[in-house]
């Protein structure tokens, strides 16, 4: 046998690193939300996925790097990558992890509302998975996110029968395999879990489109117990028990409501899951409105703004304070309402939320017209004056932050406002 050449063995070597820095970037980027471990994690990436030759080992690298990216908040940042690793992945026809890639390529496109192109990428997550020979199981996982992008796109009444159609089938896996069988179409039981939970919450958000508020909370009901044989603890089905308060809601059951937001409030406090008791106290302060105690709804919505300025959920912010603006109109307190008004607006104006930001100058509209029905005139205040105000320093710091300047943003909503006249 011939002599390993001095180059032979330096490409060995880096081979066999790189193989052991993707595999543990990729164990990295599963397991934390970091920022600062995740920025590690990129800058490695970055440095060493144009160093390491064709092949798997390098496609492998730029979708960790894609998920480390999309992990630190920067979607956009991750999608050439994927869609590099991807297109070398088919080169090769390695089908198993063509389809891994578009399952996060896709779940990348949604996040930057680029839901037509996720969608198509979901197919062909499930084409490359059927291609690879893959079980059944990993095929409907990709095809109910699929769907689920149909009903997030307003066609949930063509969705639900293909929705229905493939839970059946995972329902039937789901049985055997409680019954002790071996499942040839789903021999992974994580998978297969994840198949039964994921293909309830599509369904679900299918029939609350169509307002069929029963069938939510049957849907809910299976999905708690799923969670539960799948040993899920007391936080997680928590958070699955909270979308109960939504349908309660439409059915006018309001002690039921509040009672499960209530018991998931005190369960996220526990855990210190700050995002979640935010969207209880909003939820909370949504139900005290719908029973006509302002003040009650006014306090809560408070609580929830004070808990989302310290989180980075823009859009949760623009929620709180949107909210905020209509209760206090109800109450009479239209100066203050007219300044929360325009703080959901700015950050729907910040993000680029067109779909956010067409509702709030709909809603200003219509207060516009009812001031000078009433011989009156409606006006926001000035956007200088409401950042030097002490309440709104989280906002005035994220401007900061993002590098916004207030002139331009004070004659962007000026322009707006106008348009309304």
């Amino acid at each position: 046998m011939a002599p390993w050449s001095r180059r032979g063995i330096s490409y060995l070597v880096r081979a066999r690193a790189f193989d052991r820095l993707t595999s543990l970037a990729g164990g990295v980027v599963i397991s934390t939300r970091d920022p600062r471990l995740l920025g590690q994690v990129i800058a490695d990436l970055e440095g060493a996925a144009e160093q390491v030759p064709p092949g798997q080992a390098r496609w492998r690298m730029r979708t960790n790097l894609a998920d480390a990216l999309r992990q630190g908040g920067r979607p956009d940042a991750a999608l050439p990558f994927y869609e590099q690793a991807a297109e070398e992945a088919e080169t090769a026809e390695d089908w198993s992890d063509m389809g891994v890639i578009c399952q996060n390529w896709a779940s990348g496109l949604g996040d930057v509302g680029r839901l037509d192109d996720a969608k198509a990428t979901y197919r062909r997550s499930a084409e490359a998975q059927r291609r690879a020979g893959s079980p059944r199981v990993n095929v409907l996982l990709s095809e109910f996110e699929a769907l689920r992008v149909d009903v997030m796109q307003g066609e949930a009444e063509r969705a639900l029968p293909e929705i229905e159609s493939r839970l059946q089938e995972v329902r039937g896996w789901w049985r055997r395999h409680r019954e002790g069988e071996t499942v040839p179409e789903a021999p992974d039981a994580v998978a297969l879990g994840r198949a039964l939970t994921g293909g309830l919450d599509i369904a679900k958000d299918a029939n609350q489109a169509l307002e069929r508020w029963e069938a939510c909370l049957g849907l809910l009901t299976e999905l708690e117990e799923a969670e539960r044989a799948l040993g899920e603890g007391e936080h997680e089905m928590a958070r699955t028990r909270f979308n109960r308060y939504g349908p309660l809601l439409r059915l006018g059951r309001l002690d039921e409501a509040q009672e499960v937001l209530e018991s998931c409030l005190e369960i996220f406090r526990a855990v210190g899951d700050l995002s979640m008791e935010a969207k209880s106290l909003s939820a909370l302060s949504d139900l005290w409105n719908e029973r006509e105690d302002r003040e009650q709804a006014v306090g809560l919505g408070r609580q929830a703004l004070a808990a989302r300025n310290r989180l980075s959920d823009l859009v949760g912010r623009s929620i709180s304070h949107g909210n905020l603006a209509n209760y206090l109109d109800r109450l009479g307190e239209a100066e203050e309402a007219a300044r929360h008004r325009l703080v959901a607006i700015v950050y729907d104006l910040v993000m680029g939320h067109r779909q956010f930001l067409a509702t709030d100058l709909r809603n200003l509209a219509i207060l516009m017209r009812n001031a000078t029905a009433s011989g009156k005139r409606y006006e926001l205040p000035r956007l200088a004056e409401l950042v030097a105000r002490p309440e709104f320093e989280a906002l005035r710091r994220t401007l900061a932050e993002r590098n916004v300047g207030v002139e331009a943003l004070q004659a962007e909503i000026d322009r707006l406002v106008a348009g309304l006249g």
